[in-house]
């Protein structure tokens, strides 16, 4: 679906930090049917059908361990927010600071360690499709306590969640919204962190698409209640996403 403005809280843009950007244009592209413009500075947009998706940078040297798509969530004033992560327990990585004339940006950690960014807009108002084939479609946050995340999120962002039935997911959803856009799921206390989602029409056969494309399958399609069937990959960098085919 297309996109404008993005509701407060909710996911509006994510970039992929590479040691390898014209294998990650690839890629996604290949994958996704993206196509992909280089801005000065090496910073690259990813398009679909004329509308922004996600951006890519290359690492630095040294820097190859932090390999990642990082996911960022709307905000109104990332003063406001900043004062909101720390009051709610959380700390801040990269303070708020102009990116040109797109807009402004910065990243936290919530107290368990997961590391996500916000996104203050001027001239870019984030991706300009979402929950569809190719775009970011779901946000899986990885965390050793569900409840305490939700939390966290909920006086940090004003998400509201849906309480998960046995071995279900706990879906959240933007202040204002009814959609939801992402789940909280019980993972490993060393490895907290968000996966970012891209939609796909079959998710079995994304998955094969790309391995044969150089990516791994890490975890094999799955259906996943409430979500959708759910597949773990990495990137020919070694760099984790998923696929979803949304139910």
């Amino acid at each position: 679906m297309k996109i404008t403005r993005h509701l407060p809280g909710a996911p509006c843009w994510a970039d992929l930090d590479t040691p390898d950007v014209a294998a990650a244009r690839s890629f996604y592209s290949s994958l996704f049917g993206w196509e992909s413009l280089e801005l000065p500075g090496g910073y690259v947009n990813f398009t679909l059908r004329g509308e922004k998706i996600v951006g890519a940078i290359k690492l630095k040297e040294g820097e190859e361990h932090s390999a990642g798509w990082s996911v960022y969530f709307m905000s109104d004033d990332l003063t406001a927010t900043t004062k909101a992560v720390e009051a709610a327990g959380g700390s801040v990585v990269s303070p708020p600071r102009k990116v040109s004339v797109a807009g402004s940006a910065a990243v936290y950690q919530d107290p368990d360690g997961a590391v996500f960014g916000a996104w203050e807009p001027d001239k870019h108002p984030g991706s300009g499709l979402v929950r569809e084939p190719g775009t970011p479609s779901w946000s899986g946050l990885g965390t050793p306590d569900t409840g305490s995340s939700a939390a966290f999120y909920a006086q940090v962002f004003g998400w509201t969640h849906v309480p998960p039935a046995a071995g279900d997911v706990t879906r959240v959803t933007a202040a204002g919204d009814t959609v939801e856009f992402g789940g909280l799921t019980s993972g490993r206390a060393a490895a907290p962190g968000w996966t970012l989602h891209f939609g796909v029409e079959d998710a079995d056969t994304a998955a094969a698409t790309a391995a044969s494309l150089g990516g791994t399958v890490v975890s094999a399609p799955a259906d996943v209640t409430g979500v959708g069937r759910v597949a773990v990959l990495e990137d020919p960098s070694g760099v984790p996403f998923a696929l979803v085919a949304r139910a």
